[in-house]
């Protein structure tokens, strides 16, 4: 039980969470990853918490580690268009599958993608991560 005389609220109706899906699997069929993530956004929701989600395997998501892949010689990169859905969220969950004891290669490509602005500076001067947390889902055995 919360102590009445702190300020801690359980009104999270303010924050956003995006879970990003890194199954191997495209949409709409199955995914054991995407199971796991409904059950963890719906907390969320629960909570007040205003979700959004894809999956990586959905787009077409070019490989590297640079903000816009087709200034690097890829005709298509959609991350562009999805990074400020990253940006937008107070929590950002990846979700995927370890095979053979490693992540997806959806889950590598993602993480090299947000890499790709760690040197970025947000409008305050901090890091462009700066105040947002951070999780994972992961499935497999």
């Amino acid at each position: 039980m919360p102590n009445p005389d702190s300020d801690f609220s359980n009104d999270f109706s303010d924050l956003t969470a995006l879970f990003i899906n890194t199954t191997l699997t495209r949409s709409p069929a199955a995914s054991h990853t995407q199971l796991l993530i409904d059950v963890s956004a719906d907390i969320m929701r629960q909570q007040g918490v205003t979700v959004d989600q894809f999956r990586a395997v959905d787009h077409r998501i070019a490989t590297g580690v640079y903000p816009d892949m087709r200034d690097r010689g890829w005709d298509v990169d959609e991350w562009p268009e999805l990074f400020p859905r990253v940006l937008a969220a107070d929590i950002l969950v990846i979700g995927g599958p370890i095979w053979l004891g490693d992540n997806s290669s959806e889950t590598k490509k993602i993480i090299e993608r947000l890499y790709a602005h760690s040197g970025e500076l947000n409008d305050k001067g901090q890091w462009l991560y700066y105040g947002r947390v951070g999780g994972c889902l992961i499935t497999g055995i």
